[in-house]
């Protein structure tokens, strides 16, 4: 086993410390990876073992005892890894739940005019209102109750939303760092 590329700078942890699994975007015939590590969302790549199964795309692999190169960025991925981010972030926050519903338990008020359910594709000002008022102050307990009750596909709709912002790191806010890697 080979040790995974997760130093910061100056000794501080790295962006993939404290990750123990990743959902395969691409498995190329060179044996390379693309894959999205499961709780941070940082595009890896993966030296596979010699021998090994080809992984489909969504598949969820163990990290201990392979190769981790290191991250990489979204424009550096293959287009098949590019066309299947949003399956597999959404794939993602389904199997964990929580990260999901935090968000949409939790979200408030942005500024005096913007809610952060507006952040969301589709969730104009009064459909952020409306989502609010049946949310009241218990919340939801599983993504099914939420998307039935607002009408939504909210795992779809925040896997949305978080792969424009692994596109473009640059977005504020950016829900990625304040949900997700916070």
């Amino acid at each position: 086993m080979q040790p995974r590329d997760t130093s910061g700078p100056a000794g501080e942890p790295g962006p993939l410390d404290g990750e123990t699994h990743a959902r395969v975007l691409d498995h190329q015939p060179s044996g390379m990876i693309q894959a999205i590590s499961e709780k941070g969302l940082h595009l890896i790549r993966i030296r596979s073992p010699a021998g090994s199964s080809n992984h489909a795309p969504g598949t969820l692999i163990e990290l201990e005892g392979v190769n981790v190169l290191g991250t990489t960025r979204h424009r550096d991925l293959s287009v098949m890894a590019q066309s299947e981010l949003h399956e597999v972030v959404k794939a993602n926050l389904t199997a964990n739940p929580d990260v999901c519903l935090s968000f949409y338990n939790r979200a408030g008020n942005l500024t005096l005019k913007m809610h952060a359910f507006q952040l969301l594709p589709g969730i104009g000002n009064s459909k952020a209102i409306s989502m609010v008022e049946i949310r009241g102050r218990t919340g939801w307990e599983t993504i099914a109750s939420l998307d039935e009750a607002c009408q939504i596909d909210a795992a779809d709709l925040l896997a949305d939303r978080l792969c424009q912002e692994i596109v473009d790191p640059h977005m504020t806010p950016n829900l990625l760092d304040l949900l997700i890697r916070a």
